[in-house]
């Protein structure tokens, strides 16, 4: 029997956050399917696990599939989409559970990803599952009589193409919140953390992963984070001003099948009384 993996959980008190509630966020990020590392029956337990925690908002984080760097190829995945969905589908809360998608979903489907379509297989896939998800859209949740905004954004590095083009991505920030009420305290999933610099102050609360947490950590220090501002988000949270952002350190591996000072981690998220 396969240990669980490490849970890590932040207990936030933040400023707009209503007197009185609770909310109990657990986030799946970067599960990376693939065969041997993450095949269904180990994506079953972390499901199992995720359950367990007694969340009341699961928040799906995007990068549902692995690519990874053999030589001068790409060794792909041979887990379908439509199994991960199906196993992803009996996540539960009293608050639902919310999908994003990130840079790895959209370089799986090469039409998606050469923006001859506007959403991926793995889109689809989810669709057809079940699983709600937030396309550059919100939604109103409802937490102990208080109305509160979750929103959700796609990739913002959708249409990558390395040495030949600058990262472009499917995301669109005002779309997904310019109808969103201001005075609501409002959470936002980005699959990739670099957008935080570039929100308002009306978002409280930002949720990401795609790093890895750097993935391997030598002398301390992450080794591979994609991102626009280096190691800055790498893991954790971060906060500016009153903007919080928590970068969960994800489950699975991209370009190389292993992690090293990164544990695979579970993330919850808690706000209210006891934060």
């Amino acid at each position: 029997m396969t240990d669980p993996v490490r849970v890590q959980t932040y207990r936030l008190s933040l400023p707009r956050w209503p007197v009185g509630a609770r909310l109990k966020i657990v986030m799946v990020s970067d599960l990376h399917a693939s065969w041997p590392w993450m095949q269904p029956a180990k994506i079953a337990r972390i499901v199992d696990q995720a359950n367990a925690l007694g969340g009341d908002l699961i928040a799906l984080m995007g990068d549902y599939v692995a690519h990874y760097l053999v030589g001068l190829g790409i060794n792909r995945r041979a887990v379908v989409p439509t199994e991960v969905a199906r196993q992803l589908a009996r996540l539960d809360a009293p608050l639902g559970r919310y999908a994003v998608f990130g840079n790895h979903d959209w370089h799986d489907d090469p039409a998606a990803k050469k923006g001859q379509l506007e959403e991926t297989l793995w889109h689809r896939a989810f669709a057809q599952a079940g699983i709600p998800t937030l396309n550059n859209s919100f939604t109103t949740l409802q937490v102990n009589g208080n109305p509160i905004t979750l929103a959700g954004i796609d990739s913002q590095r959708a249409f990558h193409r390395r040495f030949k083009r600058p990262i472009m991505g499917a995301h669109d920030l005002w779309r997904a919140l310019d109808d969103a009420p201001r005075d609501r305290f409002t959470i936002l999933l980005a699959h990739e953390p670099d957008i935080f610099t570039e929100l308002r102050d009306t978002v409280d609360l930002t949720l990401s992963g795609h790093t890895h947490g750097g993935q391997i950590l030598i002398g301390g220090r992450p080794q591979i984070v994609p991102s626009l501002h280096g190691t800055r988000f790498a893991y954790g949270h971060h906060q500016i001003g009153n903007r919080n952002l928590v970068v969960s350190g994800g489950l699975g591996c991209s370009g190389v099948p292993f992690r090293w000072g990164v544990p695979p981690e579970l993330t919850v998220v808690e706000l209210g009384a006891g934060a």
